[in-house]
């Protein structure tokens, strides 16, 4: 295939060909001389053709209904037309990038096309039906081509920047939780003062526990307030605050701030904290302030709590079962259930869509919360559902059900 490169904007361009049926009668397979040169024909199932140079108009089916690749995802691109774009602008062991992947065509397409690929979107439900799809492909090839059973999986990892969950972030150890938050904070995590964990400019900063549901006590407060006043900066200005950074705040924490602030106005030796959620719009500023003009990062950092998934079940006939997850309680505020997936066939390791039981909608666009499903033997099945919101949550049941 001709290749062609420019080197001063460092393009690729490799020229495509498409099919061209020959309407001569009598044409049958093989070289002839053709407009001065030779040309060789095939035959497959709808006639005599002869490669030739792609057209500016591209002839692809879109993704029907009945269509195996169909993931149900609403912008869902064909395969073939990835494929086309990313045969004509790349060669193998290049890098795709998509950065609002949507359902996952073009990193799976890059991947069964041996390119590298960096897949992006905001939407955790994408990002979940992206994974799934780039594994589930994967381990079919494998499966193909060594004819026995696959273990291993792609070689890629996941990061979900930006949206963190809560939960996740509770495993941390203490002074990596710490570290990250100074970082989003956008404070300086170094200190040599004992009981001070950061400084934002010339402010001193103390970060709680990982642990979501621990809450900062008035003994914290008032122990940070001393750390404070032991700082250089305190003994040499005019400096009289602080900032307490941690996940909820008790009432007695709150109202020993308020006294400091009270006897600030009287006695230069208290000083003023202020006592910011770390999951509040307050924290969120600070990274919008970090960008400056050039982007609006406002809501960008966002930590968020999984939904707590519940799951009804209820025998409709032989075989055949009603999951419903209705009762499933999100978490996010001002969060709505965006998307629920269902594996059937669960192996107790790692999630798997079912085949046409992603991205289900309402007649009114709404996520559907149930499904139905047709066991195809009697007897102990796992069943998992996954949900995510539209806030950046994702939750997750399972269950051992007795089909009869």
């Amino acid at each position: 295939m001709q290749h062609f490169k420019d080197p001063k904007r460092r393009t690729k361009f490799n020229p495509q060909k498409e099919k061209a049926y020959t309407k001569a009668k009598g044409r049958r397979p093989g070289k002839i001389n053709y407009g001065g040169g030779t040309a060789e024909f095939y035959e497959d199932d709808v006639g005599v053709y002869n490669w030739v140079g792609a057209r500016d108009v591209w002839e692809i089916s879109y993704v029907g209904s009945t269509s195996p690749e169909r993931i149900g995802y609403a912008t869902q691109k064909p395969e073939a037309l990835l494929e086309r774009i990313i045969l004509a602008s790349s060669d193998e062991g290049d890098v795709v990038g998509d950065f609002f992947c949507g359902g996952g065509t073009t990193p799976a397409v890059a991947q069964r096309l041996n390119r590298r690929f960096i897949a992006c979107d905001s939407s955790r439900a994408a990002v979940s039906v992206t994974r799934d799809r780039l594994i589930d492909q994967a381990e079919q090839t494998q499966m193909n081509e060594k004819s026995s059973k696959a273990v291993a999986v792609p070689d890629f990892t996941l990061e979900n920047w930006g949206v963190y969950e809560a939960k996740a972030l509770s495993k941390m150890p203490p002074e990596t939780f710490r570290a990250f938050v100074l970082k989003c904070f956008g404070a300086k995590g170094k200190s040599e003062e004992a009981g001070v964990h950061g400084w934002k400019g010339p402010v001193p900063v103390w970060v709680g526990s990982p642990k979501s549901r621990e809450r900062v006590s008035a003994a914290e407060v008032k122990a940070f307030a001393n750390a404070v006043r032991r700082c250089a900066r305190y003994k040499q200005t005019n400096l009289r605050e602080g900032i307490m950074l941690a996940w909820a705040f008790r009432a007695d924490a709150k109202q020993a701030a308020e006294q400091l602030r009270k006897l600030e106005e009287v006695d230069f030796h208290f000083i003023c904290l202020d006592l910011t959620r770390i999951d509040s719009q307050n924290f969120r500023e600070d990274v919008a302030k970090l960008a400056g003009k050039y982007a609006d990062y406002a809501s960008f950092l966002t930590f968020v709590s999984p939904p707590q998934v519940e799951v009804g079940v209820r025998r409709l006939q032989r075989m055949i079962y009603k999951f419903d997850a209705s009762d499933t309680i999100v978490m996010n505020a001002g969060a709505k259930i965006a998307n629920v997936q269902w594996d059937f066939k669960y192996n107790g390791r790692r999630f798997r869509s079912t085949e046409g039981y992603s991205f289900a909608r309402e007649k009114d666009g709404r996520a559907r919360v149930w499904a139905q499903y047709e066991f195809a033997r009697a007897g102990k099945h796992w069943v998992a559902c996954r949900v995510q919101d539209d806030k950046g949550g994702e939750g997750f049941w399972n269950a051992e059900i007795e089909v009869s």
